[in-house]
């Protein structure tokens, strides 16, 4: 019983700390000031790391515990799972998305250099961001507890608040872009 209640809490602070994560990339990029925009970057990378140890502990628990038999080969061949195999593709595709942004992530300030890189990084950036409303939508159809009211709520306010975060982005990069504009010298041809 110990397990069950270590892979319920794992894997929904995972989903916390990845919003965590995901509304702070969204934040840090909206800002131009390099002392705030590096603190939100440091936060939303430690919350990525502490999400992936979760998602670890997750994924432990879950084949540890003899009550689910859920094997290892899931993270292989999700849908040979005897356990919601619908719901576990979708959580081992969230895995892969996440650990694949967070392996390419550690190698980012070598890939910085390079502007073609850079790039790359922001295309494999979306795949973290594919991840997490993978991790969602594990979330709502997954656990024992998918059903219950407050797994909802965690799920609503974890969407609520990334959306939040993207809007804040876009609207004040809609607004950098008019000021941009308005301001833009006017080169006269004569």
């Amino acid at each position: 019983m110990t397990l069950w209640y270590l892979a319920r809490a794992a894997g929904v602070m995972a989903l916390v700390f990845f919003t965590v994560s995901a509304a702070l990339g969204a934040l840090g990029a909206a800002g131009n000031n390099p002392g705030r925009r590096f603190l939100l970057q440091y936060v939303h990378r430690s919350a990525a790391v502490t999400g992936l140890v979760l998602i670890a502990a997750h994924v432990a628990a879950v084949v540890a515990d003899s009550n689910v038999q859920i094997s290892l080969s899931v993270l292989v061949w999700p849908f040979g799972s005897g356990y919601r195999p619908v719901a576990m593709a979708i959580g081992v595709l969230a895995l892969y998305g996440l650990v694949l942004a967070a392996v390419v992530g550690a190698a980012r300030g070598r890939m910085a250099r390079s502007e073609g890189l850079t790039k790359w990084w922001r295309g494999v950036h979306l795949v973290a961001a594919a991840g997490w409303v993978l991790s969602v939508g594990h979330g709502l159809l997954a656990g024992t507890d998918a059903g219950t009211w407050w797994m909802f709520a965690v799920n609503v306010g974890c969407v609520l608040t990334v959306a939040a975060a993207v809007a804040f982005r876009l609207r004040h990069r809609t607004a950098q872009t008019r000021t941009t504009f308005r301001t833009a010298p006017v080169l006269v041809q004569r």
